[in-house]
């Protein structure tokens, strides 16, 4: 979804090259390029993002993004000499279904969060060196969504993708995907080793955001660790999807063994409450997903759970988010028509455990199947 200008001193160059087919080419040298991807699929969907609940119906429809979030942007590089280079990127997301801007409509209460500003997905200046690496300023994709779409065989997809889905969406995790009012630094890469320092102003909005990772790759190995630690009350829906304090963690290992290409993951998120109304419910998420080249495309299959052990907060039948388990398979083919093009067939099925209200309390098992055909394009 996300690809930097230079990948010689980014922290994600440890993780880049298993996330190549969901990314835009960068700009070359100096000069501003225009970017994008535009992703359809047709299909049969059941349940919303945040997973199965117990009147979900399965609804035939054409979505945007079956395999990666539509958007477009401009992003460019200039030379100051000295090894030095300024940079920028401003982009957008769009429903490509529609034709409407942003990811989603306004989420209702308790989240109240408005529909995505108009470059959410990034808004950032920053000046880099080969000898001391970057710092960008603004809007800035976390480095645990980094982290998330750069390990797995599915991207970042949050339609059919199991580990995107369960570690953002259903309201657990605060943040969201992209940080606001924020300071980002990446190291070079040193013997195969990156880091990022993230750190996301509060300005009144309740607390500050801040995250780090770390990555190693060498040949067919890449590890990463990423943590990070949400304060920050979401004013927008580019800010998250819960006004919750949360922390989390993510272990990320990869292999390409030519045959087939594994990835695994562990994490965990905190979900610690607000001052009003403290929480204390961990969740804990495991992921294993496999890319095998066939032919001019790739074979992916992925599995992930995500469960706690703890008290969730009680929810109505009819609300997917806040579950005490919930479960992603999901298989498909995605060929490549070129190099900028593809087509893809996926298959998802998805089950949960909601622990519901009214009382008494009892546990709701929900699960769906979904389908569809997509097509990818990259500009």
């Amino acid at each position: 979804m996300f690809k930097q200008t230079n990948p010689t001193i980014l922290a994600t160059a440890a993780l880049l090259a298993c996330s190549a087919a969901a990314q835009a080419q960068p700009a070359v040298g100096n000069g501003v390029q225009l970017y994008g991807l535009v992703d359809n699929v047709a299909g049969r969907f059941t349940g919303a993002i945040g997973g199965v609940n117990a009147q979900s119906q399965t609804v035939s429809k054409v979505e945007g993004g079956g395999m990666s979030t539509s958007h477009w942007g401009l992003r460019g590089n200039e030379d100051l000499g000295g090894g030095l280079t300024a940079s920028f990127e401003l982009s957008a997301f769009f429903r490509s279904d529609t034709g409407a801007g942003g990811r989603s409509d306004a989420l209702p209460a308790p989240v109240n969060v408005a529909a995505d500003p108009f470059f959410s997905r990034a808004s950032w200046v920053g000046l880099s060196s080969p000898t001391w690496g970057r710092l960008r300023m603004g809007t800035i994709i976390s480095q645990l969504f980094l982290n998330t779409i750069n390990s797995n065989a599915f991207g970042d997809s949050m339609t059919f993708g199991p580990l995107p889905l369960l570690t953002f969406t259903g309201g657990v995790l605060g943040g969201g995907t992209s940080w606001t009012n924020s300071l980002v630094y990446d190291t070079p890469v040193y013997a195969g080793v990156s880091a990022t320092l993230a750190r996301s102003l509060s300005e009144a909005q309740g607390g500050g955001n801040v995250g780090a990772r770390i990555g190693y790759a060498n040949g067919p190995l890449a590890t990463s660790l990423v943590w990070q630690n949400v304060k920050k009350d979401p004013q927008t829906f580019a800010d998250g999807t819960t006004a919750n304090d949360t922390s989390a963690w993510q272990l990320a290992a990869s292999y390409d063994f030519d045959a087939v290409k594994l990835f695994a993951h562990v994490g965990h998120i905190q979900n610690k409450g607000t001052n009003i109304a403290p929480q204390n419910v961990g969740y804990r998420i495991w992921d294993l997903s496999a890319s095998v080249p066939v032919g001019a495309g790739r074979v992916l299959a992925g599995y992930a759970v995500r469960k706690t052990s703890d008290t969730a907060a009680p929810a109505p039948a009819t609300v997917a988010g806040g579950n005490v388990e919930r479960k992603i398979l999901s298989l498909g083919y995605d060929h490549n028509l070129s190099k900028r093009t593809d087509v893809y067939a996926m298959w998802m099925h998805d089950s949960t455990q909601t622990r519901t209200l009214p009382a008494p309390l009892r546990v709701i098992e929900a699960s769906g199947n979904s389908y569809g055909i997509g097509i990818r394009h990259r500009f």
